[in-house]
């Protein structure tokens, strides 16, 4: 059966990214979708953008600001949906992890390392993560940056990766058998009937991101896809009839 990820939590629905996002989509979900950057001072916070222009009442660089300054902006601040802006903060890994190692759930989290490196950030997750007893079958760790998941199978090898990309990638499946990823995270325009039969030929899971509509999510599934990384799984479950 088709598996469900929440996109930044319930992004359509609270701001994403946030502790009442990620809440608000538990009851619904298989996992958690997340994104991890390095404030200046060396702690994991959960945001997407390299700054925090598009999400905060503030402006800068992530990796610019230190944790204190963070905790200070408004992360709902520019939010467009469920009644408009709220207040409510950036949270960190840990207070994340704090409020999912209760819960049976899979933990998708994404290092973003793609546009800056962030040294040291696969190791400093997982050591996060297992402070709060997460790991094992409920941790995936994804990235653009296909070099921290090679990082990420060197530090623990027993830790699922997930190998996203934005555009028609050759022989997806032969990428993730390379890097000892797990799955395959596509775009899910770009996801093609042989990439699926491909990959789970060769023991690959395939989790697309993001479909918009019903639509897309039936199409989805109509090519045998593991699972559907969404911005509101209610949603959608309610308007395809899943229970």
């Amino acid at each position: 059966m088709m598996k469900w990820f929440a996109h930044r939590g319930a992004s359509d629905r609270f701001p994403e990214n946030t502790l009442e996002a990620i809440e608000a989509a538990i009851p619904y979900v298989d996992g958690i979708e997340f994104d991890v950057h390095f404030s200046r001072d060396g702690v994991g916070v959960i945001i997407h953008d390299e700054t925090v222009n598009r999400t905060t009442d503030g402006t800068g660089r992530v990796v610019d600001l230190t944790l204190a300054e963070l905790k200070r902006l408004n992360a709902g601040a520019r939010f467009k949906g469920n009644g408009g802006p709220m207040q409510t903060t950036i949270p960190t890994l840990d207070e994340v992890l704090e409020l999912l190692a209760p819960t049976d759930l899979l933990l998708n989290i994404e290092l973003k390392t793609d546009t800056i490196r962030y040294p040291g950030i696969e190791a400093y997750t997982l050591e996060r993560c297992r402070a709060h007893g997460i790991a094992g079958e409920r941790l995936i760790l994804s990235s653009f940056n296909h070099y921290s998941i090679a990082t990420v199978r060197e530090l623990d090898p027993s830790i699922e990766t997930a190998i996203l990309y934005p555009y028609p990638l050759y022989h997806p499946e032969q990428q993730a058998i390379l890097l000892g990823a797990k799955a395959i995270h596509p775009d899910y325009r770009r996801v093609t009937r042989e990439d699926v039969v491909l990959a789970h030929q060769a023991g690959i899971e395939v989790r697309v991101y993001t479909p918009k509509t019903a639509a897309d999510v039936r199409r989805m599934i109509e090519l045998g896809i593991d699972a559907v990384i969404v911005n509101d799984p209610q949603a959608f479950q309610k308007s395809l009839s899943i229970p």
